[in-house]
């Protein structure tokens, strides 16, 4: 079994809290240089003693966030993730007097402290950046309200998560005996291949969700107006144009997204076409679409088995990537099933990554999708400051979702049987459904969202309009539309939790798609060169990073490739199903 040891962030929970109070002394300490005459050894010792607070306090976030998603049910942990978080938030604004600081000496002397002393251009980039986003650096007034914001837009994600906890999913009737479904379970009985079992788990957990749609409405209404609160204040004309401006992103890079998704949507719809007419369903509805292309086959991996797999599939990737994989499987990784844990979520930070492995192919392809993410840290980590370790979401994605392909092509080639090719082929197939066509319909309802919210309230009526002529437009005219699937965004964590969070996953794996195909295909790109890429963390800028895979996402030729990888996929199972020749 997989556990996580965090005895390298903290002990035990004593040692979390003095380190609270030993950062405490640290921030009345580095208060010095505030109206200090700096020159420029007390500039690099400012930027030092900043970097190291935040490197410790983002252990502290760490250590505080993950006793709670190990055991939510426990008072005490959901204590250490709020006196973290609360931590964090105040870090964050008493430090931000240097950045205001920086500002105030002017780029000209900033330039000049460089010259002076070479040893402050490990901070070139972020002292670029500073001087970039110059105009969106508030006063300390200004930085109070925005940190109130925050702290209201947490304490409404922690309403969030108390009401997903606490939700009750219902009952199915099979075979006669009444089954209980929970958030373990739903997942298994939705691709159930029994129609029924399957229609009854999708409408009954819908339902439970509809009866708190004004609850799930009202707490996202209030997070994404705090959110435009803050881009407004923070000089921004959008929510959008401050995530992309963050990170230095060609806002037509999203939009191009949803253009080509739009323009290739009837591809996804062939898709579903041949699995409906493979399952024999004329009038497919919503839920049908769950049951995996296996042919019964039932296929289940155990810990043992699973983890020989990943070696096998990363082995393209090189000796020095196996050998990081094989120090995070120790005690980097928690992934054996626990009641206590939270059910929701499948996530990584820092060199450490969280999820409930069941033995099921989505187990795995969750597990190699987070070891990308943890290699990916840690080679940063390795080789660069704290300030640069951790990579940009854009770019990271990339790390991961290359993983998911390799292992796709790994279990696709050493498969035994028509059955099992289909099975694979249809899950590479599926990949591109769930990670570029409904990630980017995620993000077209997050513009809606942001659009209504500027001159009106997000009530559980728009949000379920919206969001039920979003489903129509990408699932096309072959489905029969149940009332309730209006209601699944009540279930997109996402959109409690971050801004513009799924975009990323649709250029990733566009990106990914070109990563393996210059790896393993063209042989244009070297083992070595994508390594350098995986340790480069996020200093360069997201697209001056891929351009060191000689990717630049704003051709649409990148975009377009990437449809053509899927309509080739497509092909390929129709070939698959003639020499199958069957149904399932």
């Amino acid at each position: 079994m997989l556990k996580w040891d965090l005895s390298n962030l903290f002990g035990n929970n004593h040692e979390f809290y003095a380190e609270i109070e030993d950062i405490k002394k640290l921030l009345i300490d580095v208060k010095k240089y505030e109206n200090m005459e700096l020159d420029e050894y007390l500039f690099l010792e400012m930027l030092t003693e900043k970097d190291k607070i935040r490197n410790l306090t983002n252990n502290v976030l760490i250590y505080g966030s993950f006793m709670y998603y190990k055991n939510v049910k426990s008072d005490e942990c959901i204590e250490l993730k709020s006196a973290a978080e609360a931590f964090n938030n105040q870090v964050n604004s008493e430090l931000s007097f240097v950045d205001r600081k920086i500002l105030s000496l002017g780029r000209e002397k900033v330039n000049d402290f460089i010259i002076k002393n070479d040893k402050i251009k490990v901070y070139q980039l972020f002292l670029d950046n500073l001087f970039r986003m110059q105009e969106h650096v508030q006063d300390s007034d200004t930085d109070v309200i925005i940190k109130g914001n925050i702290d209201s837009m947490n304490s409404y994600l922690c309403l969030y998560n108390d009401t997903l906890r606490d939700i009750k999913y219902g009952e199915i009737q099979i075979d006669g005996k009444l089954v209980e479904i929970t958030s373990s379970n739903f997942a298994k009985y939705l691709s159930s291949r029994d129609r029924d079992t399957r229609r009854q788990a999708y409408l009954v957990v819908n339902q439970k969700f509809k009866n708190l749609e004004e609850t799930f409405a009202n707490i996202l209404d209030l997070i994404i107006g705090y959110r435009i609160k803050n881009a407004e204040l923070e000089k921004y004309n959008s929510v959008l144009e401050k995530i992309l401006f963050e990170e230095n992103i060609d806002s037509m890079i999203v939009e191009s997204i949803i253009n080509a998704v739009n323009n290739n949507v009837d591809l996804i719809q062939r898709y579903l076409k041949i699995k409906s007419d493979l399952l024999d369903i004329s009038k497919p509805h919503l839920y049908d679409f769950g049951v995996p292309l296996d042919n019964n086959l039932k296929i289940k991996y155990s810990f043992e088995e699973a983890i020989e797999i990943i070696k096998n599939a990363l082995e393209p990737l090189g000796s020095e990537y196996l050998q990081v994989v094989e120090c995070l499987l120790n005690g980097h990784i928690d992934a054996e099933p626990d009641d206590n844990k939270h059910q929701f979520i499948t996530f990584s930070w820092n060199t450490y990554s969280f999820m409930n492995f069941r033995g099921a192919y989505v187990d795995l392809k969750n597990m190699i999708h987070e070891l990308g993410h943890i290699v990916n840290y840690y080679l940063s980590k390795k080789n660069l400051p704290f300030i640069y370790e951790d990579s940009t979401v854009f770019v990271g994605e990339t790390a991961s979702i290359v993983n998911e392909i390799l292992l796709n092509r790994y279990l696709y080639k050493n498969a035994v049987s028509l059955e099992e090719k289909m099975f694979y082929l249809s899950k590479e197939i599926e990949n591109y459904f769930t990670t570029v066509f409904k990630q980017t319909m995620y993000t077209e309802f997050e513009n809606q969202l942001y659009s209504v919210k500027m001159s009106d309230n997000l009530t559980a009526e728009i949000l379920s309009e919206k969001y039920g002529n979003l489903i129509r437009k990408y699932y096309g005219d072959n489905i029969v539309y149940d009332e309730i699937s209006n209601i699944e965004w009540t279930r997109l964590g996402h959109l409690y939790r971050w801004s513009y969070y799924p975009y990323k996953y649709a250029s990733g794996l566009i990106i990914a798609s070109v990563v393996v195909n210059s790896l393993l295909d063209e042989h244009s790109l070297s083992k070595e060169k994508y390594l350098e890429f995986l340790s480069s963390g996020s200093s360069l800028y997201s697209l001056d990073l891929l351009k060191m895979l000689d990717i630049d996402l704003t051709s649409s030729n990148i975009i377009d490739n990437g449809f053509k990888v899927l309509e080739s996929d497509i092909e390929e199972l129709e070939k698959t199903l003639k020499l199958k020749n069957k149904k399932i």
